[in-house]
């Protein structure tokens, strides 16, 4: 009974020393803008869509290594899905810049929509980087909209996840004041 007992002990002090590390989340965060931005009276915006490539549709963050390669940060996760936060982030945003009563968080009748398509978004070695495009549509206009590309870059001081996610935040802030400045 002793040699049993003496077994399950060294088992369980075994297993307690192979626990996996605590996740630590991470959202991005509103930035304030640059410069208020005017925008037509009575016209309002909708953020419609956020589109993201499927290597960042994760709950964990993913940094780029070269040109093939990744990282995946298995402990690090988004504290909602990307798209979800993206769209939620650029939105107040705009608010910011362009004043609550311009930005609506859903669609109405004349509500000119925006997509966002991104193709590069997060830690490219030791820089931040986002880049995809913009499209307006215009309230009542069934033709697609004209498309706007965008390349914006941060230099990251250290590579750090929670200085990482500052970039990122910054970055989709100064989106942002680009699309408020377009419309």
């Amino acid at each position: 009974m002793t040699r049993i007992t003496w077994a399950g002990a060294a088992l369980m002090l075994a297993l307690a020393g192979c626990s996996s590390p605590d996740n630590k989340y991470f959202t991005l965060s509103t930035e304030g803008p640059a410069a208020p931005a005017s925008i037509a009276a009575g016209r309002t915006v909708s953020v419609d869509e956020v589109n993201i490539p499927s290597y960042l549709d994760r709950p964990q963050i993913v940094v780029r290594q070269g040109a093939n390669g990744a990282d995946v940060h298995e402990y690090e996760r988004w504290l909602e899905p990307l798209d979800t936060m993206l769209r939620r982030v650029l939105a107040a945003d705009l608010s910011a810049r362009l004043g609550v009563e311009h930005v609506l968080d859903r669609p109405g009748k004349d509500t000119a929509l925006i997509t966002v398509n991104i193709d590069e978004f997060g830690q490219e070695g030791d820089r931040v980087v986002l880049r995809g495009q913009w499209t307006l549509k215009t309230a009542g206009k069934d033709g697609p909209g004209v498309a706007r590309s965008f390349s914006r870059e941060e230099p990251l001081g250290k590579s750090e996840t929670p200085d990482m996610v500052a970039a990122m935040s910054r970055l989709v802030g100064g989106l942002a004041d680009e699309v408020a400045g377009g419309m």
